[in-house]
């Protein structure tokens, strides 16, 4: 596929880089000229010729860069990774939460796209080939278009995670709500090569 990565930072990159090793043509939209050596262009020219698109860039940016390029976006497969982190005291928590999330707010900010939440409950580092001991992990996902999240899932499949559907796009706020765990978790054990699995008979 033609994957589009919307973000230069830690999460674009890795994305970018491990999931050029399965194959995949890969390019960051950014304003950036250079990125690592890695393919770049524009935003919208990255949107637009992409056959499935990552929203990654930081959860307060979300709503903003969505917006700017729902007309790129439409028809499109847009997974969102990004998470509404902020740190209260020196504590994680959320901007939005319970009632709302991020998740949904992108799909609001680019309605003709099918956005798929995923990749937000783990590290960059292990986004792709997530190689632990007990087997793959679980990427726990959520959208309303069950043909994204199938194409979502095959990629997740693909790249060395088993994946746990929970439903329509509103299920972000229960996503959401599990990076802060990862994070917490992460800071107790100064561990941050740790996923979430799914167990059952």
């Amino acid at each position: 596929m033609r994957i589009g990565i919307i973000g230069s930072g830690a999460v674009g990159k890795a994305l970018a880089t491990g999931l050029a090793r399965h194959g995949h043509e890969t390019r960051i939209g950014t304003r950036k000229d250079e990125v690592d050596g890695l393919p770049v262009g524009a935003p919208s020219e990255v949107a637009a010729e992409s056959d499935l698109v990552f929203l990654a860039v930081q959860g307060a940016a979300a709503v903003e860069v969505a917006d700017g390029l729902a007309g790129e976006l439409t028809g499109k497969v847009l997974v969102d990774t990004t998470n509404p982190l902020e740190v209260v005291n020196g504590s994680p928590g959320m901007f939005v939460g319970h009632t709302d999330s991020l998740g949904e707010r992108v799909q609001r900010a680019a309605p003709r796209a099918q956005v798929v939440k995923a990749y937000n409950t783990v590290g960059n580092e292990l986004m792709v080939d997530p190689n632990l001991p007990g087997g793959p992990p679980t990427m726990f996902i959520a959208g309303d278009s069950e043909h994204a999240k199938a194409m979502v899932a095959d990629l997740l499949d693909a790249t060395g995670w088993e994946v746990a559907d929970l439903g329509g796009i509103e299920a972000s706020r229960y996503l959401e709500a599990m990076c802060v765990a990862w994070v917490r978790a992460v800071r107790g054990s100064g561990n941050p090569h740790q996923a979430f699995k799914l167990l059952g008979r």
